[in-house]
């Protein structure tokens, strides 16, 4: 046999080999499916009941939150009942006066937000 004769039947058809890897855009969407938690700012409203939380659809859809939501702060992990609106803007939390004074937490802080269950 001749060397051409060699070559030709040691090539391998690339596009054969390719097919086999995954999109790299099926990779990336995931990753971005998969967020646990959000931190988000919390702020102060009287009109909210004790114990529970207001957040927006949007969010809620995104951290997969159905009835009760978990916020961390300064350490401490709080769980209270979520109430789902879409007058709540997308990047905060609406909580009760009272309890985010019983808990330290000022108007606008930073806490974190996951789902509870």
């Amino acid at each position: 046999m001749s060397s051409r004769e060699e070559s030709n039947e040691e090539k391998v058809d690339v596009k054969k080999l390719v097919s086999v890897l995954p999109a790299a855009g099926s990779l990336t969407r995931e990753k971005q499916k998969k967020i646990k938690e959000k931190r988000v700012k919390m702020k102060k409203k009287e009109a909210i009941e004790k114990g529970t939380l207001m957040l927006s659809s949007q969010l809620a859809h995104e951290l997969e939150i159905k009835n009760l939501a978990e916020i961390s702060v300064k350490g401490k992990r709080i769980r209270l009942k979520a109430l789902i609106s879409d007058n709540v803007p997308q990047g905060e939390v609406w909580g009760n006066a009272n309890d985010m004074k019983e808990l330290g937490i000022e108007d606008n802080s930073t806490v974190s937000l996951r789902a509870y269950e």
